[in-house]
């Protein structure tokens, strides 16, 4: 009873997960959920598995500002849920992923893709994958030695050069600027020092005093 309470009345989200059984929910839940003019995505429908044992699609909620199961109840139509089963996703991107089983390679697939993912009344659908800490640390390795190997000079030139040569790693330098700013700005100020160190090199000690160089 304390869980259901604090379930319902202390923890806040943005996103609520849940199943629709075809064979027992309404045959306008769709509708329904179009009716109540807030935000759903809805997967194509997934046959059973090991996990599941019927037809099944899976829905999200998306609200703009943390809320309540409490208040997901009075949005969502109590007869839509399977089971009247609602939760809170523990990950929103992994939720949306798995709505066409994006990093699930092994279970039904889905030859239409993203277009077979019905968007309800707008819902901010994002299908980008979340990267773990050692294929972040992966990105920023190959990132830097991008730039050492190419001698990318300007950080625009690096996301442009990105651009045809790997997204995820042009999405990893767009949002870590300052740091490879930084980098690419060091890198040429050393080369300019490192220039302007042998050009005083050969002037002193290769140019005779009629200017050519000995």
């Amino acid at each position: 009873m304390q869980r259901n309470f604090i379930m319902a009345n202390v923890i806040k989200k943005r996103y609520w997960v849940f199943e629709v059984y075809p064979e027992s929910a309404p045959d306008n839940w769709m509708q329904k959920l179009r009716d109540t003019r807030c935000c759903f995505a809805v997967s194509p429908l997934h046959e059973p598995d090991g996990e599941d044992k019927k037809p099944h699609h899976h829905c999200i909620y998306y609200t703009p500002g943390p809320v309540t199961y409490e208040n997901v109840m009075e949005v969502i139509p109590a007869e839509v849920p399977a089971n009247g089963h609602v939760e809170w996703a523990k990950s929103p991107q992994g939720s949306q992923r798995y709505l066409i089983h994006l990093d699930d390679p092994e279970k039904q697939q889905f030859p239409g893709g993203v277009k077979e993912i019905t968007v309800i009344n707008g819902f901010p659908l994002d299908l980008t994958r979340q990267f773990s800490s050692a294929e972040l640390r992966e990105l920023r390795r190959r990132v830097l030695d991008f730039i050492r190997d190419f001698d990318i000079t300007e950080y625009s030139e690096l996301i442009y050069s990105l651009e045809e040569y790997d997204l995820d790693m042009q999405d990893y330098a767009c949002t870590h600027t300052i740091l490879f700013n930084t980098v690419i700005t060091s890198r040429r100020e050393s080369k300019y020092s490192e220039g302007m160190i042998v050009g005083e090199i050969v002037g002193e000690e290769g140019e005779s005093k009629d200017g050519f160089l000995r």
